[in-house]
């Protein structure tokens, strides 16, 4: 390849189609129960290759690409599938054969002389009514058995799937799990008080290096209302955890910025304090001081209030509330083993049952309350992943927590048919789509149809099987039914337990049209050149 610089469409196109293919073709052989490995070499040291089944963790290690415009393709695959994974802890292939799948289709015909923009726009409207059908074939999981079924795929390990949806069960779609590494080989679990909310810590220079979620051991949590953004604002409760020997501090706040932000990460970095953290407080208005009121009764604290004109110079450690352990990612924080007293909690949750009996025609407050009572009243438990060596406890932990991932979305929203059932069951709406556009827009609702095959293709190809026929099977018999690939027969995708989460699937689509669609619409590829170290020293 000659050494440019710029490229411009059509080529930039096909380079970037080339690259997707390459990433996609390292994740494709990981879809389904028929999963294949990719072994990947260290890049130091002489220990043996990694051999991996996660498509995520295989896009990971994937840093580079021989050809840099070609690379560009698969950094967008790369892209997509850890933003799918992060997001739902499963449909990383899925989201990357997708995306190949309408990249593949689109490209050939705006080759041809299609508008990618009105192509583009075609795509878009028909994922709408996609994401519209997969939410109307969702069913409800509520039993331990069926939550096991969600997670099986990602474990390839039925007695810890077991386990696992029995802690799920246990715990509940909101309830904390925390996994830890056990110090033996075996993987076990313990039940303790603990609560989960969906806000993410503030910022990620929070973090410390390489880490993507923080743990605060026996933390101190201060809790207010007030937006943070200057340092004489924090400092007293820096001072206050410093004059008693705590070393450890969450802040929960509606914002947390600049100085404020600065201040905690200075602190951390000159070992005033060893670990820090800054999440955003959950909800909005009066929700929200309910929940921070709530905090403050689970950790045995006080939340500080701006109307009631509360001074930071008066904060003192006893403010401050207490707990086992605290974590936080960028999606959610939680805290385990709070400190406050149980006749407090028991009180709290009795004044948010009698404000439940006063609210009427409210839906959206009343749910809000029930949330309220089942935090307060909520468990956590805690998975200890145990395996003969550290590289393997790695693995399994990553999956463990890719599994909890799903097995929340699942019970919060519901599970469609697996095996890619559930994306050829929108195809005919897709195809009344078309038939209601016209000119390219209705070719993109058409294309899109045609990629959402895709994941089933690969499946029944990486168990050894013509995907051609069983396609062609699946339009006629529905999206309840699905192809089991390993008995080699048609099932019931929900009485056979071949499920996959509903916000999974929503999440891997989306993001693969997205990724799908920005590649269709670039028609100028630029790379740096880079500097000459003989030169420039």
């Amino acid at each position: 390849m000659p050494d440019r610089f710029i490229m411009q469409a059509p080529a930039a196109r096909a380079a970037l189609l080339r690259g997707m293919d390459l990433m996609t073709g390292l994740l494709r052989p990981t879809l389904g129960p028929a999963a294949r490995t990719v072994a990947i070499d260290r890049i130091v040291g002489s220990d043996p290759p990694e051999v991996l089944d996660s498509a995520a963790t295989i896009a990971r290690r994937t840093i580079q690409l021989e050809f840099p415009f070609e690379d560009m393709g698969a950094m967008i695959v790369r892209q997509l599938v850890w933003r799918v994974f992060e997001a739902v802890g499963d449909g990383a292939a899925t989201a990357a054969v997708l995306a190949q799948g309408v990249m593949h289709q689109a490209t050939k015909y705006v080759a041809a002389g299609g508008n990618p923009m009105i192509v583009k726009r075609g795509i878009e409207r028909g994922l709408a009514v996609a994401l519209a059908e997969l939410r109307r074939q969702a069913r409800r999981i509520d039993t331990p058995e069926q939550i096991s079924g969600v997670v099986a795929g990602i474990l390839r390990d039925p007695k810890l799937a077991e386990m696992l949806g029995e802690v799920m069960d246990s715990v509940g779609p909101e309830g904390a799990v925390l996994v830890e590494d056990a110090q033996g080989t075996e993987t076990g679990h313990e039940y303790i008080d603990g609560i989960r909310w969906n806000e993410g810590y503030v910022s990620h220079f929070l973090l410390k290096e390489n880490q993507t979620e923080a743990r605060l051991l026996n933390p101190r949590i201060f809790i207010t209302d007030y937006f943070l953004e200057k340092t004489e604002q924090l400092l007293p409760v820096v001072e206050a955890c410093v004059k008693a020997g705590e070393k450890s501090l969450l802040v929960i706040a509606p914002e947390v910025k600049e100085q404020a932000l600065a201040l905690l990460i200075v602190n951390r970095d000159r070992g005033v304090l060893d670990e820090v953290m800054a999440v955003k407080a959950p909800s909005i208005g009066t929700q929200r001081t309910m929940i921070l009121e709530d905090i403050a009764v689970i950790t045995g604290g006080r939340c500080i209030h701006q109307e009631a004109g509360e001074r930071f110079e008066d904060v003192m450690i006893h403010d401050l509330g207490k707990a086992r352990q605290a974590w936080a990612t960028r999606w959610a924080f939680g805290i385990l083993g709070g400190a406050g007293s149980k006749g407090a909690i028991r009180q709290r949750i009795n004044e948010a049952r009698a404000e439940l009996k006063t609210i009427k025609d409210d839906e959206y407050t009343s749910n809000k309350i029930k949330e309220r009572i089942g935090k307060l009243a909520g468990a956590a438990a805690i998975i200890r992943v145990g395996a003969p060596t550290k590289s393997d406890q790695a693995e399994r932990k990553f999956r463990v927590e890719a599994a909890v991932t799903a097995a929340r979305a699942a019970m919060q929203e519901g599970v469609v048919a697996g095996g890619g059932a559930a994306l050829v069951g929108c195809v005919p709406a897709l195809e009344k789509l078309a038939t209601e556009l016209r000119g390219d827009e209705a070719v993109g609702a058409k294309l899109l149809a045609a990629a959402l095959a895709e994941p089933m293709r690969a499946i029944a190809e990486n168990a050894g099987l013509d995907p051609s026929p069983i396609v062609f099977a699946a339009r006629e018999k529905g999206p309840r039914c699905t192809f089991d690939v390993v008995r080699k027969q048609w099932v019931d995708a929900y009485d056979a337990g071949i499920v996959d989460p509903l916000p999974v699937v929503l999440t891997a689509l989306e993001t693969a049209v997205s990724a799908a669609t920005m590649a269709l619409t670039t028609d100028v590829l630029i790379r740096h050149k880079k500097p000459d170290m003989a030169t420039n020293p």
